[in-house]
């Protein structure tokens, strides 16, 4: 009787959720996205009941509007597009939504974003191919300063053996600000870049070490157990928007030093000086990344820094007042950004002033390319193989 009943129970449970759920048209024969032999790209989406279906995305500028068919499907085609990954979601009647009809979803970046693929020759380095993988490992810790909840994501390359007398070089990667320590493999493919180098010999074999770079999210603290512990350490989480870029750097400064580096130094078979230590990372985390790197040249030896805002060259300033010193401490300072990137002011005048101190660095400027994922997965893959060449 009582599994009768909690059949019951789910049964009627479905039922509400199908009725009070949006009405989506059984549509079996709807495919979303569509890619065309000539690159061009269909989107569709079967909501008869609705005014106005647009889609967003990081292959254009411009939303990109749909029209609706006597089926009640919207759909539209785009302009051939570039080999390569791209994000997208709809906007419905003001509303923001996935694309129901492709699972291939990812969370954490302002809103949920599909993901499509366009393959060419120019999109095989970050491809999924037949050679070698390495692993993806995460660990779980609680902040020594705030007490909140926060997770690491860790790349092995292939062949990483933990009992092998070996030690491997470590490239920590920073994500964003709408983003998470798991953007850089969901979108940016940072594992199969690696995987794709070492397969072809480009790049040195070494760990991606990726930590959440922010103090706290908005969600976090939710769970009773996690506000239990943020209150023994007097933090809690506030429900509105990030915290400063001076507060943002400081935290993961200490973050990096207290719990981050000793989790992949504590866990994982790496050296543990400057010369085989890289940091990097894009837009946020490239503004932290450039002002952790040079704050601490006894810790990183290479930066990278994709689309960074100005944050300020004050926090720059001892490197910069010592280019003899920064040139010998640095293997490689690299920055990139695209053409059509707000970030693009900020870039060319860190370039500019690097440039008058006479300190030694790579700028990269990449025409027609903004600010998103489709050109921080190039960059990674011309930064990594100059990485730990010393």
């Amino acid at each position: 009787m009582r599994n009768f009943a909690r059949l019951l129970f789910i049964s009627v449970s479905a039922t509400i959720l199908f009725v009070n759920a949006p009405q989506v048209q059984a549509q079996s024969k709807v495919v979303s996205p569509e890619v065309h032999p000539d690159n061009t790209v269909t989107f569709r989406l079967p909501l008869a009941n609705v005014q106005s279906v647009v889609v967003k995305s990081d292959f254009t500028a411009k939303d990109l509007a749909m029209s609706k068919d006597d089926k009640g499907v919207w759909s539209a085609t785009t302009v051939p597009l570039k080999p390569n990954s791209y994000q997208y979601w709809f906007v419905v009647d003001g509303f923001t939504m996935p694309d129901p009809s492709n699972t291939h979803a990812r969370p954490a970046s302002g809103v949920f974003k599909s993901q499509l693929e366009v393959p060419g020759a120019e999109a095989a380095f970050a491809a999924i191919r037949d050679v070698p993988h390495g692993a993806l490992n995460e660990h779980w810790y609680t902040s020594k300063q705030n007490g909140t909840l926060r997770r690491v994501v860790v790349y092995t390359p292939p062949g990483y053996d933990a009992t092998a007398n070996k030690t491997y070089q470590v490239l920590y990667l920073l994500h964003g600000k709408d983003d998470y320590e798991r953007g850089w493999t969901q979108a940016g493919r940072a594992n199969w870049i690696m995987d794709n180098l070492i397969a072809d010999g480009k790049a040195v074999p070494a760990l991606i070490v990726m930590p959440f770079i922010h103090i706290a999210s908005p969600s976090t603290g939710k769970l009773p157990e996690a506000q239990a512990i943020q209150a023994a350490h007097s933090f809690q989480p506030s429900a509105g928007s990030f915290a400063s870029m001076d507060s943002e750097i400081a935290f993961l400064q200490n973050d990096l030093l207290t719990s981050v580096i000793p989790i992949a130094e504590n866990k994982y078979r790496v050296a543990k000086d400057a010369n085989h230590r890289a940091i990097a990372g894009y837009s946020m985390g490239a503004s932290q990344s450039l002002a952790i790197g040079f704050e601490h040249p006894e810790l990183f030896s290479y930066i990278g820094a994709f689309s960074f805002p100005s944050s300020g060259d004050q926090k720059y300033a001892v490197a910069l007042n010592n280019a003899d010193k920064t040139n010998k401490d640095y293997h490689l300072i690299w920055l990139g950004c695209g053409g059509d990137d707000g970030a693009i002011g900020s870039g060319r005048a860190f370039d500019k002033l690097l440039t008058s101190k006479g300190i030694h660095h790579q700028w990269t400027e990449t025409p027609g390319y903004r600010h998103d994922y489709t050109i921080w997965r190039i960059y990674l893959n011309e930064m990594v193989p100059l990485l730990f060449r010393d």
